[in-house]
């Protein structure tokens, strides 16, 4: 009878041992150690600062930042932009003055320099490869001036382009549901290994962030660092995704690749690409969902957006006229393009200004290769 009832007990036991074993406590991973959120956040913590920007002694501005060497910080334009005196803030509660050594609109990035007094304890780096889409990130930084605070994540889309600072887009951004707020711009979305995925700058509301992919990041900064500045590629066309309606208007056999719209007088198109010459109004159809402008296509990094797109949630009425007859972009070099948002990458991630690059198109039904050398993408 003990024997039955030690027996029982130690079955009783085990069970309990693994029900715990399959929901271990907030706060620890599955072996009862502190959780990998616990563990990036005490390694990135370090390298993360706050930005503070002042103009003639009044604070204009806020946002946070983090280290790649001891002195020197990665934020955002638009952080330090709006002032000329900026100081950051370590996590050890140290303060330093910084000047800016490089700033870039278009991919919405500057890089500081501390005074010599002061160095950063912990440096952060990029990633080597691209976060995939479901990665779990993590976002640390000051939201709403909530210094030290952590958001966490996964890696929603890749390759977005997102408005920025000009008429033009940030390419190649990375989507994620990390909270994004106020405050948290500059700051590292790192991944549970502690690299950096990207460099937060932008939030839609709601779920949806926004930050400056590695890949982009790691093109820019050394050139910020080094000689202030950054030369984006520039293609002067204004492009449309070609969908079914667009694709029907111009007798193609299936919807894709870009449709080329307009070409910037003067710019690297002009007389090389051929630009829609008329549209038609889609007099098939009553509804607005018949509106060829793509709602959902930003201008793209070297193109600008047609004039009859509209923004976003914006009510619309009737329906736009459908362009015909230009060039459909297939492919730069050897990358196809399937929609402006792959343009925009591609120009930013596979090109340089003054480079000669061939783009296949089709144009009255052939498919022809021309060549393209690229511009500067203007300040404007």
């Amino acid at each position: 009878m003990e024997q039955t009832r030690r027996a029982l007990l130690a079955s009783v036991a085990t069970g309990a041992a693994a029900v715990a074993g399959c929901a271990a406590p907030q706060g620890t991973d599955s072996e009862g150690g502190e959780s990998p959120y616990t563990r990036v956040y005490n390694e990135v913590l370090p390298a993360v600062v706050v930005v503070h920007v002042a103009e003639n002694d009044r604070k204009v501005g806020q946002g946070s930042g983090f280290a790649i060497d001891p002195r020197t910080i990665v934020t955002n334009h638009h952080v330090v932009d709006p002032g000329s005196e900026v100081t950051v803030r370590l996590a050890d509660g140290q303060w330093a003055d910084a000047s800016v050594v490089g700033s870039d609109r278009h991919s919405d990035l500057a890089v500081l320099e501390l005074d010599s007094s002061v160095s950063v304890p912990k440096t952060l780096s990029f990633v080597t490869e691209p976060t995939p889409v479901g990665a779990e990130v993590v976002a640390i930084g000051a939201p709403f001036g909530l210094s030290e605070s952590l958001s966490r994540g996964i890696v929603s889309a890749r390759g977005r382009s997102v408005q920025g600072l000009s008429r033009f887009s940030i390419p190649a951004a990375i989507q994620t549901d990390t909270e994004v707020n106020s405050g948290s711009s500059g700051g590292p979305l790192v991944d549970l290994a502690g690299d950096v995925a990207g460099v937060v700058f932008a939030s839609q509301g709601g779920n949806v962030g926004f930050a400056v992919s590695a890949e982009l990041a790691t093109r820019v900064i050394p050139e910020l660092r080094e000689t202030g500045s950054y030369d984006h590629s520039y293609l002067g066309v204004t492009i449309l995704t070609v969908e079914p309606q667009i694709a029907d208007a111009n007798g193609l056999d299936r919807p894709r690749g870009v449709l080329v719209v307009e070409t910037t007088d003067g710019g690297p198109s002009d007389g090389i690409l051929q630009p829609s010459i008329t549209g038609s109004d889609d007099a098939d159809s009553d509804s607005d969902d018949s509106n060829d402008s793509d709602a959902d296509d930003p201008p793209t990094n070297g193109s600008e957006p047609t004039p009859d797109e509209p923004t976003p949630d914006q009510p619309q009425s009737g329906a736009a006229a459908i362009p015909t007859g230009g060039d459909v972009i297939l492919a730069i070099g050897g990358s196809e393009i399937d929609n402006t948002d792959e343009l925009s990458r591609v120009l930013a991630l596979e090109t340089r200004p003054g480079q000669t690059v061939p783009i296949r198109v089709l144009r009255d039904g052939e498919e022809i290769v021309v060549d393209v050398t690229l511009g500067k993408l203007p300040d404007a």
